[in-house]
């Protein structure tokens, strides 16, 4: 072992920046080896690396001497926020790997201080969600730990959370049972009280509204992003072209768009993007408007999704708080907060460091992701 560490320490590595498409056989070979890419990786090479509509990504090999091989990625996908009143060009950093033979810290450094360099000259900030394994990474070679993303979760059936807690208790076979039982009855009960109530509280938000369930992602979404961009400080762009493609055109995955819209005018106020199976959790991965239409698309999403037969419902979030607020008004829990969100300012970063490295004037969701 400590031979191999030695090995690793003295190996020679050196990265640098490739064309995305010429080297796409080494990226996939690497994401499929070391990275949780669903489905096929050439349909998630072609979707972010060519097809993405704010641009092409880009990405860096790390390569291990003398055998040239290619033991390292890093991708870098553009993306526009959008900040008092105007565009901010954004480095979304993505698809950090390393083989795992060369996983001793220092290949890792190697790559990201390779990379670093590039994004703060090249974009207004970069950012990115490493998992808990590469933050440390990130730290070191001087990127911001802004916070981290808080997963809020909102019971919808109670019955079958009563009884996980039931078989997480030390009780005899007998009492476990008993308590089953009695947990799922008084899940019922909860259950039956909880939805005769959410639907009495949709009476006032359906009085103006309907919450309807779109195939597509229309002009309307353009119109809610341009009228609510400056809502919530720091934000990714959110129109049409761009969520049809982040949730709609993304290889082995589908979701639902559940959209808040005025009976009058047929103006889109809020929307949600929700995935999961009918019985399973559903996971809003991005809900965007002003905070009155958000509060109804709440009001009015809950009973829609426990209509749908899901168990219960969970959002990320890392920003403004009055969205923490706001979830907490209908119920949501916070459950955990495990990913953190790393950041570094350009050298044409407009922003003020206050503001920048202030958690709450940021937007942040899944929709954020690397996706």
């Amino acid at each position: 072992m400590v031979r191999r560490l030695l090995d690793l320490v003295l190996m020679p590595y050196r990265a640098m920046q490739v064309d995305p498409l010429v080297d796409r056989d080494a990226l996939m070979r690497l994401w499929a080896a070391n990275l949780p890419v669903q489905g096929d990786v050439a349909a998630k090479h072609r979707w972010l690396y060519v097809d993405a509509p704010t641009g092409p990504s880009e990405a860096f090999l790390l390569r291990a001497e003398p055998s040239d091989d290619a033991v390292g990625c890093a991708g870098i996908a553009q993306r526009e926020l959008w900040s008092a009143g105007r565009v901010v060009r954004a480095a979304l950093l993505a698809d950090f790997a390393i083989a795992r033979a060369h996983r001793s810290g220092l290949p890792a450094i190697v790559l990201q201080r390779a990379v670093k360099p590039h994004v703060d000259a090249t974009f207004d900030i970069s950012y990115g969600m490493p998992n808990a394994r590469a933050i440390a990474i990130y730290r070191r070679i001087g990127y911001h730990e802004l916070g981290k993303l808080a997963r809020y979760v909102r019971v919808l059936r109670h019955g079958g959370y009563l009884e996980r807690r039931c078989l997480e208790r030390e009780l005899s076979p007998g009492l476990r049972t008993a308590a089953i039982v009695v947990a799922h009855a008084t899940g019922t009960v909860i259950d039956s009280v909880s939805h005769v109530l959410e639907d009495a509280r949709t009476i006032r938000p359906r009085r103006e509204s309907s919450l309807v369930w779109l195939a597509d992602f229309d002009t309307r979404f353009d119109r809610l992003w341009e009228t609510t961009r400056d809502t919530f400080g720091i934000a990714c762009r959110r129109d049409a072209n761009f969520l049809r493609w982040r949730f709609l055109r993304k290889p082995d995955e589908r979701d639902a768009i559940a959209a808040v819209i005025d009976r009058t005018t047929d103006r889109l106020r809020a929307y949600a993007v929700v995935r999961g199976r009918p019985g399973e959790l559903a996971e809003v991965l991005d809900a965007f408007g002003p905070l009155d239409a958000l509060d109804d698309l709440l009001t009015l999403l809950s009973p829609a999704l426990y209509r749908r037969g899901h168990t219960a419902i969970s959002f990320r979030f890392l920003g403004d708080p009055r969205i923490a607020a706001l979830l907490e008004a209908h119920h949501f829990s916070l459950r955990d907060a495990q990913r953190s969100v790393v950041l570094s300012a350009g050298a044409s970063c407009a922003i003020d460091r206050a503001t920048l490295f202030d958690p709450a004037a940021w937007y942040l969701t899944d929709l954020d992701e690397d996706t």
